[in-house]
């Protein structure tokens, strides 16, 4: 080891004889860093609820039907077709485009008190000049267990979208909230037939 001495002229820098211990400390605190500045884990995804279903709709005795298999989402609109509800015959509107977005839970705000709901979204094919576009938020309704009314809520924005006989396009939007209807204890039924 050079001396003090040596070390002043010298073109490189001297370290002081620390036993060997200097070195080990330094890269323990370098892993200790490193380990401290890796990037935030990515959300946990949750488990999705089986909201598979008949829904109440706007009027009463219309509904949607919800199919969730291996995370695709397909369905129904039956709305009553015109504005005379005694005398108006019904039309199925199946989902042009659906999905179902998975709640997560973010693992970097440990003080999260919860995890953010499933939204629920969809377009229907158009039908006499009809269509209609809904995203949501799943929840959990007042029904204790699935056989009871609106165990399930989708609450959120529908919007109905008209052509006029003259071509012209109206949007109407307003807030709905959709309650499942009870279930049978035996498996649900799928959607019917295209």
């Amino acid at each position: 080891m050079p001396t003090a001495s040596e070390c002043a002229g010298a073109q490189y820098r001297c370290w002081p004889e620390v036993g060997g211990s200097l070195p080990i400390v330094a890269l323990l605190l370098v892993l200790a860093a490193l380990g401290f500045a890796q990037p935030p884990s990515k959300a946990a995804p949750l488990p999705t609820p089986d909201i598979s279903g008949m829904y109440s709709f706007v009027h009463e005795g219309e509904f949607v039907q919800i199919e969730v298999n291996d995370g695709k989402v397909t369905g129904l609109v039956s709305r009553f077709r015109g504005d005379d509800l005694e005398k108006a015959d019904f039309v199925d509107q199946y989902f042009e485009q659906a999905q179902l977005d998975q709640p997560k839970l973010d693992q970097t705000k440990p003080d999260q008190a919860r995890p953010q709901a499933p939204i629920l979204s969809f377009r229907t094919k158009p039908a006499d000049g009809t269509w209609f576009e809904f995203s949501g938020a799943v929840e959990r309704g007042p029904g204790k267990d699935p056989t009871d009314e609106a165990y399930w809520q989708l609450r959120g924005s529908l919007t109905e979208h008209l052509t006029s006989k003259e071509g012209k396009q109206i949007e109407k939007t307003h807030e709905l909230t959709m309650k499942s209807f009870p279930q049978d204890s035996e498996a649900n039924p799928g959607l019917p037939k295209r």
